[in-house]
């Protein structure tokens, strides 16, 4: 453990139980470190004296809305632009073409950033989708990203990055192509940052309003869910995938015994296509009447009237 700590020995298993409860992710045994780095810019910027201070308040109040901030900020992925660089050479190798290809290069392709911290992940996709416009002239991207409320996907939405985060991953020519320089920071380029939108999900929430995607991208961060979080996420994941659409996880990373209806692409680590929706026809009941071609309900109201008339006698 790491520096001298602040708060109440019992504070820091409680937070843990809290990140665990709220967002299923395990901190890890260094987490009373996570805690004192992670919390205090939290505190400083909601106007706490002390990091003390709000962690007192939280288990006091039990406000919700600060409970989500603390729980947000604590399970915020260190991201870095073009991390796992193999998934991103499936994206643009495997994936877009064989998507474009079935489309017809026709129509938009909705592509999917789940728990995307502070965006390195989504802009990426949007700037390696430039790249192909010679080879796929027709193509276009709906690129959303989503995660907790937080710092990092505020920073996200504004598309502004230090000058050590830019240097983490991100090639010289996309720097110079797609972000501007603003004093300290650089700025993704307005065109680009129009490509993509971020959007304040809860990640174990039902995630059907999201609607239907032919790519979801969520790399690099199944390990730090406890494993029943882990077949929730997935599963909810599974439903948003189109039928012959991808899954594309860290090229590290596999769905273990649960295929989910996706299936392994072969030479492709990380990459899972999701199988065609199968809907079986059920076995005709001989006792159910086949509907018929009347359009309105005449024979219906006669019926009831006719009901009403034995009631009545």
């Amino acid at each position: 453990m790491r520096g001298a700590l602040t708060l109440k020995p019992s504070y820091y298993e409680a937070l843990k139980r809290l990140t665990l409860e709220l967002a299923g992710v395990n901190l890890g045994a260094d987490h009373a470190f996570l805690v004192e780095t992670r919390l205090a810019g939290l505190a400083q910027s909601e106007g706490y004296a002390s990091l003390d201070v709000m962690i007192e308040e939280l288990f006091n109040s039990g406000q919700t809305r600060l409970a989500v901030q603390v729980v947000s900020s604590l399970v915020e992925r260190d991201m870095h632009f073009f991390r796992d660089p193999k998934s991103f050479d499936h994206l643009t190798e495997t994936v877009l073409p064989k998507l474009y290809a079935a489309r017809g290069g026709v129509g938009r392709i909705r592509v999917l950033s789940f728990a995307c911290s502070s965006g390195q992940e989504a802009y990426g996709v949007a700037m390696r989708t430039a790249e192909l416009k010679s080879e796929l002239p027709n193509l276009k991207l709906d690129i959303l990203g989503v995660d907790y409320p937080s710092q990092a996907l505020d920073r996200a939405r504004a598309g502004r990055y230090t000058h050590f985060e830019v240097q983490r991953g991100l090639p010289i020519q996309d720097l110079i192509m797609h972000f501007d320089r603003d004093r300290e920071d650089w700025v993704i380029k307005k065109e680009l940052r129009e490509k993509v939108e971020f959007k304040e999900m809860h990640l174990l929430s039902n995630l059907d309003s999201l609607g239907k995607f032919h790519v979801v991208m969520f790399r690099g961060a199944l390990t730090h869910y406890s494993a029943p979080a882990q077949v929730r996420v997935l599963r909810g994941l599974a439903n948003l995938v189109q039928e012959f659409g991808y899954l594309v996880l860290g090229t590290n990373e596999t769905l273990n015994h649960i295929n989910y209806g996706f299936d392994k692409i072969h030479g492709k680590t990380g990459l899972f296509r999701k199988r065609e929706d199968i809907i079986e026809e059920p076995e005709p009941d001989p006792n159910i009447k086949v509907p018929t071609d009347r359009k309105t309900f005449e024979r219906a109201k006669r019926r009831v009237h006719s009901l009403q008339k034995q009631a009545k006698s």
